[in-house]
């Protein structure tokens, strides 16, 4: 193709574009452009923080370069300080500051950045064709996976500076250097394993949108294709039927979600022909945001994840594919981003969207196993996320959590998963990843799995006997696993959780052996909660004397214990909180009955608690290690429910009479008689 003939391709913004997204983000996101603008501000100074909200690797501390800037620099000696300078999201933010306010300082910025970066960090053409024979990376400043982030960084600095004043033929000549330097590494770099690994997007991502906006570039159709056979062959390779990426966490998942957006709506805005794959995962890893977004709109620290709020996503979403359900749970209007991504068209499409129901509630994401129960979309929903899941297919991000239960009710967090805080070999990166600092049973103070080091287990446990029920009226799931199996006398665990719809949950632990052994179940709450645990061992967590609180009810014998442990909403954070546990010793079969009951107030009236009787169907008592039965009496009714421990029975209860594993009859009010019987699990 002569160079007369070269395409003429689009980027996410143009000129045209300018005058309405300053006005739109000024107008709506004053807040998002203040802080652009302090970051830009920084960078001008040599100065770097990193608190995007998905900046995969956040540092609040300031970070200055009185002199030329060590792109080898290593914070705290963090590798992920020098990977997150190297990502430079501020060469994007730059751009947008300039726009934002007219300076040229901001655009004189870019520039000083672009070049010191090239003049310091050469790579030359034989260490590129050498990466293609290495198993990871040239060197620190050129890692793939942030060589793909930051050239998308680049270019989107590059088309807010490239029409300013300062911009020459020099600058041009640079950025063009740059990006075949990119170009050339990227396409080489990738190995086998990038096709498993969130890596493969990050790079890919970048090696598209380079090859795409850059023709003139001799290798760029070759390029072209090639991104878009990696994209589709990581679609296939990585992304679950469900539509989580297979790396079992809510942040790559985004991550990954994020390049794929990029590469669709780019491809889109120029008309590029891309395998269909690429629309329909993508859409299909919206509908699994869509499923674990929490009530306050932010993502549940599944894995190594940050507390993201994540309706930009969601906002994204619903103007890339038009769906109303998206936007159900998305921002009032679209988000900062999402202004710059799509202009004033997406702007107007996003408002003139309806909102739509999402055609579930509860769900459960079948391959990853991760269930969540909620009382319905708003934000002071009941909801519970419920992990029997394995660890991750490449062990790289999962946590050692199989079991574990997170809470919301009435607007508040209460149960929590404890984050992720570090990626350092600390013993702080072994306890935010091990069984014990998460909501799930242990057994003799040993963890599900063996932490070996920050990015290796061992003895890795797999989950089983899952099983998923929901109706209008309840949701059910259950999970065992095998991690303690390999303890001298072994134990089979398993848990089930029943949300009574919309009020409570039953949650019931078995733990069989021919050995004795110590059984503890730890709740870690949230910070900013009072605890307060009564002589009957009821745990009672409230936050204020007018707010939601939240009860935990055992049903056996157990003893209750306190001790502080923290929460980390963000990498390199974390805050002080607090854990009860509920332990008991058991000789063969040991169970817990625990009910989790929310309240919008702590003065609230707790249920009535009942065992009953359970005979079979000749009218013989059935012993407790085979069958549990109790009432849950309250002011809206009264609920009654056997658990078989021996799989499916006949069993007489109460005044009824009903065949199965899993068991529930619902009654009216306290005088009610209008019996609903539901067979849970047959």
């Amino acid at each position: 193709m002569s160079e007369g003939s070269l395409p003429v391709r689009r980027f996410y913004w143009t000129e045209e574009d300018r005058r309405f997204i300053v006005d739109a983000c000024r107008k709506h996101w004053p807040e998002e452009v203040k802080e652009v603008v302090h970051r830009a501000d920084l960078a001008c100074r040599n100065t770097f923080i990193f608190t995007h909200r998905w900046d995969m690797e956040r540092c609040e501390e300031e970070v200055a370069f009185p002199e030329r800037i060590n792109w080898y620099y290593r914070h705290n000696e963090d590798l992920e300080w020098l990977v997150m300078l190297n990502r430079a999201r501020y060469m994007g933010e730059l751009g947008q500051a300039y726009w934002l306010t007219g300076k040229e300082k901001y655009a004189e910025g870019y520039i000083r950045l672009l070049k010191d970066w090239m003049q310091q960090n050469p790579l030359t053409e034989e260490e590129v064709r050498s990466a293609a024979d290495r198993a990871y990376n040239v060197k620190d400043t050129w890692r793939k996976l942030d060589s793909g982030i930051r050239i998308t960084h680049w270019l989107k600095g590059y088309y807010c500076v490239r029409r300013c004043s300062l911009w020459g033929e020099p600058e041009e000549k640079l950025f063009k250097e740059a990006v075949r330097r990119h170009g050339m590494y990227l396409n080489l770099a990738y190995v086998p394993h990038d096709r498993q690994s969130n890596w493969g997007f990050l790079e890919t991502n970048g090696l598209f949108q380079l090859a795409l906006l850059f023709p003139e570039l001799a290798e760029a159709e070759t390029w072209l294709q090639t991104a878009l056979q990696r994209l589709a062959e990581m679609c296939r390779l990585q992304v679950y039927s469900d539509g989580l990426h297979n790396e079992q966490c809510t942040m790559y998942h985004h991550e990954v979600l994020h390049c794929l957006f990029e590469s669709v709506w780019l491809g889109r805005l120029n008309g590029i022909e891309m395998p269909e794959v690429l629309e329909d995962t993508l859409n299909r890893m919206y509908t699994a945001s869509l499923a674990f977004v929490q009530p306050d709109g932010r993502q549940p620290m599944l894995g190594d994840s940050d507390g993201t709020d994540m309706r930009d996503v969601l906002s994204r979403g619903s103007v890339l594919f038009g769906r109303g359900d998206l936007k159900r749970m998305a921002y009032e209007r679209l988000d900062y981003e999402g202004i710059w991504f799509f202009g004033e068209r997406g702007y107007d499409r996003f408002n003139q969207l309806a909102v739509e129901e999402p055609s579930f509630t509860s769900i459960q994401l079948n391959d990853s196993g991760y269930a969540f129960m909620r009382s319905d979309w708003g934000s002071r929903a009941q909801y519970l996320v419920f992990d029997g899941g394995h660890m991750d297919v490449i062990r790289a991000h999962g946590h050692d959590d199989l079991l574990h239960v997170s809470l919301f009710a009435h607007g508040r967090e209460f149960l929590a998963d404890p984050g992720r805080f570090t990626y350092m070999e600390t013993e702080d990166r072994q306890y935010f990843m091990e069984s014990l600092q998460h909501n799930t049973l242990s057994v003799d103070g040993e963890t599900i799995s063996t932490y070996v080091s920050s990015w290796r287990w061992a003895d890795v446990a797999r989950p089983f006997d899952r099983y998923w029920n929901s109706g209008p009226d309840f949701d059910y799931v259950q999970a065992g696993h095998d991690g303690y199996w390999r303890l001298e006398q072994p134990v089979h665990v398993a848990r089930q959780v029943l949300f009574v719809k919309p009020d409570y949950w039953v949650i019931v632990d078995t733990c069989r052996s021919h050995g004795e052994h110590e059984y503890t179940i730890p709740f870690h709450f949230a910070e900013g909660l009072d605890l307060t645990v009564r002589e009957d061992g009821i745990v009672h967590a409230a936050a204020a004397q007018e707010g939601p609180a939240l009860w935990i009810i055992p049903m056996v014998q157990v003893d209750v214990k306190q001790a502080a442990s923290w929460v980390s909403r963000h990498y390199n954070e974390k805050t002080p909180s607090v854990k009860a546990s509920f332990v008991r010793k058991g000789n063969g079969f040991t169970k817990f009955i625990t009910l989790l009951y929310p309240s919008a107030s702590p003065q609230a009236r707790l249920p009535i608690l009942q065992e009953l009787e359970v005979l079979d169907s000749y009218g013989k008592q059935v012993p407790s290690h085979l069958a549990t039965a109790f009432s849950v009496q309250r002011e809206q009714g009264k609920e009654e429910f056997v658990f078989s421990h021996q799989g499916p029975r006949s069993y007489r209860f109460g005044d009824h009479h009903l065949s199965g594993e899993v068991l529930l009859v619902r009654s009216g009010g306290l005088t009610g008689n209008d019996a609903r019987p539901y067979i849970i699990k047959v």
